[in-house]
């Protein structure tokens, strides 16, 4: 009840939309969350406690060496027998597929463990204030 829905937005936006969509702001690395059960406190607990205890195939970390020395982590968006596009957390390349070396798929999420370690108790409540609310605004 005494959770500052404002916050949690601002929250959101410094801590969460690099990668996540909600409401129309933010990135595309990871999982739209607009749709998500996102009012559900075990299913958002669940999934930022152990990001990796439920990730999809398609958000799974993929390591990429390139043949020039260059290793990249991100998710392969698309590929075929000539590219790879990758999604790392700051850019989209696409690789020619001559020059990627090794591809490694990891059973961990790109998503990193301990996020609400870096927030007080006040705003992890605000942070989950915000995710389970219906509107963009409060």
């Amino acid at each position: 009840a005494s959770a500052n829905i404002n916050k949690g937005r601002l929250l959101f936006r410094n801590t969460c939309a690099t990668c996540h969509k909600l409401f129309e702001d933010g990135g595309n690395l990871g999982p739209e969350l607009t749709g998500s059960d996102r009012a559900n406190l075990d299913y958002v607990l669940q999934n930022v406690l152990d990001p990796s205890a439920t990730v999809g195939r398609d958000f799974r970390l993929n390591t990429v060496a390139t043949r020039d020395g260059r290793v990249l982590s991100g998710l392969i968006r698309s590929q075929n027998d000539r590219t790879m596009v990758v999604q790392t957390v700051n850019e989209t390349l696409t690789l020619d597929r001559d020059d990627v070396e090794e591809v490694k798929v990891s059973d961990a999420s790109v998503m990193p463990e301990g996020l609400f370690e870096k927030l007080t108790d006040d705003e992890v409540r605000d942070l989950v204030a915000y995710l389970a609310s219906g509107t963009r605004k409060k």
